[in-house]
C-alpha cells in the first residue's frame, strides 16, 4: 500500500510517472496553485491522460476550494459540486 501523502509530487514530475498526475493535489507538497496547473499541464499534453481531469479537480478541490479550482480548470464544476465529498 502506497499512502499518497508521502509521495513527493515534485517526484511525479521529475520521474514522469503520469497516471499519478491526477494525484498531485494530495500528494506531499502538491496542495499549491502553481503545482495544480503544472499537473493540469501535463494532462492536457498528454491525449491518454486528457480525461483524467475531473479527477485532478477532484482532489485539487480538497486543498484549493472549488471556487480557485474552476478558475484553474476553466469549466463547468457542476459534477464537483454534486459530489457526495
Amino acid at each position: 500500500m502506497v499512502n499518497l501523502w508521502e509521495v513527493d509530487a515534485a517526484l511525479v514530475f521529475q520521474r514522469s510517472l503520469l497516471p499519478l498526475i491526477p494525484f498531485v493535489p494530495v500528494l506531499r507538497g502538491g496542495g499549491s496553485e502553481t503545482v495544480v496547473r503544472k499537473a493540469l499541464h501535463a494532462l492536457r499534453g498528454e491525449e491518454r491522460l486528457s480525461e483524467m481531469e475531473s479527477l485532478l479537480a477532484f482532489f485539487a478541490s480538497f486543498v484549493l476550494g472549488l471556487p480557485l479550482v474552476k478558475q484553474i480548470m476553466r469549466w463547468d464544476m457542476g459534477v464537483l459540486r454534486e459530489s457526495p465529498w
